[in-house]
């Protein structure tokens, strides 16, 4: 998911800057330069990132310290603004000038493996290496029998919630199941004074998935089998309706500012809960209500009637334009980058979640609580499809999803719209 606001502020609150620590599993080797690589001089690697303005300078002085320690070669950084960069790099690559590295959301990397836009990575990144990959992640970087990318972040939808909030309505834990949910966010709410135990934003169809499985929905298999219509998924969007319609959440369908509606609800009180993920962190640590920060509480999704949970698992991985004339220069950042040392600093000052497993044990997130709690609710979070029309599933998801909350069709017929307008995407 893309990520929307500052994040270095709140961190510092939880972990100190990393300097000089060292990962406990080396970083993949890259395979031998071949003679075309190896121009007089240092290469350059050009290298599109779609990391927001804080995370970019986490970046920078990583490559800088790359840049020292690999005369060789050198980094031409380009930031690309994340809403344009899945086009943009389609196009270039078609045209034959991709950059030679791209921050990859999760989604565009099998649409761009299927066009024979990507370089496969298996030859660069051993698979005793991928071992200390978490497996979500890792799953991503995966189609059709090749590795596409090296994971770079990953994160999931959690609730959020204002300890204190619940604990004067009586609540010294979050909710586990949807009954506790509603339960909570029932007696939390007063609508004579504006204050709501949940707040939902209504116009994204990526809030609606834990919903979804929480009810025993789904969205595609990998054999593009659709699920979204079926009976758990409807059961999922009736419950979510049903927070409105008996007025726990408030009906608010505003499209333009409906994500910083739900923060804003969050940091100044007026909600006791919301989902969002670790990139929302530090724009919610500046609320009014977590001065103390320890008010700030994280959990998984509560679980459905059956037990079952779920919450979208998102992130970015590093991959390689098929046409680069510098691929080995190329995968050396890509393994510097996404060593644990500095995955780590991208942990501690931008609060994002590792991929790497060896990652969690540097002291410095180890001791971190937001990573710790994050990585709990990552554990019980699901897969989207790896698929090379993921990434555009949610064009007609999300507009059926808002159909639904402004009463233009009952759950049934949104989600029916959904599935009729996937299974033409997948062309069945």
């Amino acid at each position: 998911m893309k990520r929307f606001f500052s994040i270095f502020t709140a961190m510092a609150l939880f972990g100190s800057v990393l300097a000089g620590c060292s990962s406990s599993a080396p970083a993949p080797k890259p395979a031998p330069s071949d003679q075309a690589q190896k121009p007089n001089g240092p290469v350059t690697v050009t290298f599109w990132s779609t990391m927001n303005d804080e995370e970019q300078v986490t970046l920078k002085e990583i490559i800088a310290s790359f840049e020292k320690e690999n005369p060789d070669v050198k980094v031409d950084l380009q930031n690309i603004p994340f809403d344009g960069a899945q086009d943009k790099f389609r196009n270039a690559a078609k045209a034959g000038n991709g950059p030679d590295v791209l921050r990859s959301e999760i989604a565009w990397t099998p649409e761009f493996a299927a066009l024979g836009l990507l370089e496969p990575l298996d030859h660069y990144f051993p698979a005793e290496d991928q071992k200390d990959f978490l497996d979500a992640p890792l799953r991503y970087s995966k189609w059709n029998g090749k590795t596409w990318s090296v994971p770079q972040v990953t994160d999931a939808l959690a609730l959020l919630y204002n300890k204190k909030m619940l604990a004067d309505a009586g609540f010294n834990a979050p909710p586990k199941t949807m009954d506790e949910f509603y339960t909570m966010a029932k007696k939390l709410s007063d609508p004579a004074k504006d204050k709501w135990g949940y707040y939902h934003r209504q116009t994204d169809s990526y809030w609606f998935q834990p919903f979804m499985w929480a009810f025993g929905g789904g969205l595609i298999d990998e054999n593009k089998n659709v699920f979204v219509n079926n009976e758990g998924s409807v059961k999922g969007l009736e419950f979510l309706l049903k927070l409105r319609d008996d007025k726990v959440m408030p009906d608010e369908f505003d499209a333009a500012n409906d994500y910083n509606n739900m923060n804003t609800a969050l940091k100044t009180g007026r909600a006791a809960m919301i989902l969002n993920g670790p990139w929302a962190t530090s724009d919610l640590l500046s609320g009014e209500q977590f001065k103390d920060p320890n008010n700030f509480g994280i959990a998984p999704i509560p679980a459905g009637p059956e037990g079952k949970t779920g919450s979208p698992v998102g992130g970015h991985g590093y991959v390689i334009y098929a046409g680069s004339k510098v691929k080995d220069a190329s995968y050396k950042l890509i393994a510097y980058l996404s060593n644990a040392e500095n995955q780590a600093k991208f942990a501690n000052k931008n609060g994002l979640l590792p991929t790497r497993k060896s990652a969690y044990e540097i002291p410095e997130v180890k001791s971190n609580r937001l990573i710790s709690e994050y990585k709990a609710v990552l554990d019980a979070a699901t897969n989207r499809p790896v698929i090379p029309e993921g990434g555009q599933i949610y064009t007609a998801f999300s507009p059926e999803i808002q159909a639904a909350f402004k009463k233009e069709k009952s759950p049934k017929e949104a989600l029916d719209a959904v599935a009729a307008a996937w299974n033409k995407l997948l062309g069945k």
